[in-house]
């Protein structure tokens, strides 16, 4: 009975013994299970019971492209739409009034006030990321720059107008009212224009947070 039992022993053991040719050798790197769900991409890992890798949250981590401008064509480009400008407000200002003297003054007044508020919301605008690709400024973020322009301006030109021919309240409209019209066409197609040129432009990479919520 008791050889029996032994006999035993040693046949349920043998069912758990490895053979030597099938171990891994002293040093030999491990060989893990695949990936349930791999990831695609540069980046590998496994998304394990708890939720993503720390390799795959990086990964998720997408960089963007982002088109900006120098200070040196924000001035420019504010000097170029000044001269623009103060030549359609000498035209609406002599048309009302009918006084050179006059025109001069609300040109000066826009010259002097609108020039570097020009510059400032350009370096604004700058910082602001919607309506910019890769190859410059879309139409919409035009069609936005140039109406929130003009806000600023036809009140600016309404008070210097309103003022400046002495509380004439209907020549000072009819002034604001025609820039208002004719620069904010003027001001779409001056954005589009200066949206073809590359001079002055810099692209920097940026964490694309779209992307990154999604």
């Amino acid at each position: 009975m008791k050889s029996v039992l032994a006999l035993a022993l040693i046949g349920g053991a043998s069912t758990f013994v490895v053979p030597v040719s099938q171990r891994p050798a002293f040093g030999a790197p491990r060989l893990h299970a695949p990936c349930a769900v791999p990831t695609v991409g540069p980046l590998t890992g496994c998304m394990g019971a708890t939720g993503p890798s720390v390799v795959q949250r990086t990964a998720s981590l997408q960089m963007a492209s982002v088109v900006k401008e120098t200070s040196l064509r924000s001035f420019v480009k504010a000097a170029g739409w000044r001269f623009t400008a103060g030549v359609v407000t000498a035209a609406s200002s002599y048309f009302f009034t009918g006084s050179l003297a006059m025109a001069a003054s609300i040109v000066g007044w826009d010259l002097i006030s609108k020039s570097g508020t020009m510059f400032i919301g350009e370096r604004l605008w700058n910082n602001v990321k919607w309506g910019k690709g890769k190859s410059g400024d879309s139409s919409q973020r035009s069609l936005a720059k140039a109406l929130a322009w003009r806000l600023f301006a036809a009140c600016n030109t309404l008070f210097a107008a309103t003022v400046l021919t002495k509380g004439k309240a209907g020549v000072a409209s009819k002034i604001a009212g025609s820039d208002s019209v004719v620069k904010t066409v003027l001001f779409f197609f001056y954005e589009r224009a200066w949206a073809k040129v590359p001079w002055g432009k810099f692209t920097v990479e940026e964490a694309d947070e779209e992307a990154e919520a999604a």
